[in-house]
């Protein structure tokens, strides 16, 4: 379980800070908001890959990235 949180992390830190796809390093990302469930899509145009992530592991992955 901590191995797939820690992928989640690393991912999420690959799309948001450096804007590439986690897969291939392509910044051809495509992003969705889904409000009614709180959930963030992403999907690579070049490779295919895609996933979604919710508003807590977003929550979870970021506390850490920039620390004052």
């Amino acid at each position: 379980m901590f191995e797939k949180q820690q992928e989640i992390r690393n991912e999420l830190k690959t799309l948001i800070i450096m804007g590439t796809c986690p897969c291939c390093g392509s910044v051809k990302i495509k992003y969705r908001e889904y409000i009614t469930n709180r959930t963030f899509g992403f999907q690579c145009f070049n490779c295919g890959w895609q996933s979604q992530y919710n508003l807590t592991e977003l929550k979870e992955a970021s506390a850490n990235w920039f620390s004052i």
